[in-house]
């Protein structure tokens, strides 16, 4: 299969090449190449998304039974999402290990492929109501928490103040496992000395972190200091408003930051009230609020956070990296996530608006409006 007269997306700028695919690979990439093609009629062509902060969709968490996950890894691709990290609400307890379980049965299933799983544990510090539990990572609790196999886990949220000795951070670094932080109340420091011993990303920076002070030398501050620290970011402008990206972007540079979904049962849905397990919420103005108006997570597909990038005035550029090829980067991907020869073949065919036309995964065709 060859794609022609696309705006193709690689290294951060499109250009006017084809790209052929064989075998479920992108074999070569270039001007006039010979042999069967797809005329994508000046669309864009991306590299498939992949979202990496992912906690349910089609009514139900990630995790919650095989069918379910069948579902969402069916339905996601309609909105350009080739692969996904499923992120479930995780504790030491057998509900968690139970979706873990469903989670790893779920891989190789037809349909976005599940890259592993994100634990969002209660490893946070957050001094608010809202937040009242904490718990200090440890290595037995990790363990337990994940069914005593790491070899799925992809990342793990927690607070850096919490594992003073780095001890954890750096145990979970040399098992493969990404240190995320998130929720934290630290010091300066005390995130240096964990970037330093492994951690490499920010939970969706700044949601769950205390405000920005003058006063304060803090852990969401040298998060933005840290020039190896990836950030993930939702970008339905709603989580974090235009202009705190935009100064994002001057600090990080947009090769730093990951757009990510926040997705939930209520991805897709339209305004309303819902509930989310014992939770009654709102979705009012495109957010999801609990009873106090307090934001709670995110209902927008992918493909529709891009459109409201672009409509807030960012680049195309600028939202190609960071809603495409950044994710790749920051989780050591060298088999998807930008299109060039020998990585898979899982690619998007987006019209000028930003809506998903065609979905290719392996090489194949799996959705098409």
């Amino acid at each position: 299969m060859i794609i022609r007269n696309a705006k193709v997306f690689i290294d951060g700028c499109f250009r006017d090449v084809d790209v052929k695919t064989e075998n479920g690979l992108i074999t070569q990439i270039g001007i006039n190449l010979e042999g069967e093609g797809y005329d994508a009629s000046g669309c864009y062509l991306f590299a498939g998304f992949i979202d990496a902060h992912f906690h349910g969709a089609c009514d139900a968490y990630c995790g919650d039974s095989l069918e379910k996950m069948e579902e969402i890894a069916r339905t996601i691709p309609r909105y350009g999402t080739t692969s996904y990290i499923p992120t479930p609400i995780a504790k030491n307890d057998e509900t968690t290990r139970e979706r873990i379980r469903t989670i790893r049965k779920a891989k190789g299933q037809p349909g976005a492929d599940v890259l592993g799983i994100f634990l969002y544990t209660d490893y946070k510090h957050r001094s608010i109501p809202y937040y009242p539990i904490s718990i200090a990572p440890t290595k037995e609790d990790t363990l337990a928490m994940a069914d005593g196999d790491l070899s799925d886990i992809v990342a793990v949220l927690y607070a850096p103040e919490l594992d003073p000795s780095c001890e954890w951070t750096s145990w979970l670094s040399e098992n493969g496992v990404i240190p995320l932080i998130g929720f934290s109340e630290g010091t300066s420091e005390e995130v240096t000395n964990a970037v330093r011993a492994g951690a490499r990303l920010t939970d969706h920076y700044p949601n769950g972190f205390p405000l920005i002070s003058h006063h304060d030398s803090s852990a969401v501050l040298q998060c933005l200091l840290e020039d190896g620290l990836y950030m993930q970011i939702n970008c339905d402008c709603i989580h974090v408003v235009p202009e705190y990206i935009k100064m994002m972007l001057k600090m990080k540079g947009d090769d730093h930051l990951i757009a990510v979904s926040d997705s939930s049962p209520l991805m897709g849905k339209p305004e309303g009230e819902y509930k989310m397990g014992n939770m009654t919420v709102y979705i009012r103005d495109g957010a999801v609020r609990d009873v106090n108006g307090k934001l709670v997570t995110g209902c927008h597909t992918f493909d529709e956070n891009m459109r409201t990038m672009k409509a807030n005035g960012f680049s195309m550029e600028t939202i190609g990296k960071i809603f495409t090829e950044n994710a790749a980067v920051a989780y050591r991907l060298s088999d998807r996530g930008k299109i060039e020869v020998g990585r898979r073949a899982d690619l998007v065919v987006m019209d000028r608006d930003l809506f998903v036309q065609k979905t290719m995964i392996k090489g194949e065709w799996f959705y098409e409006k």
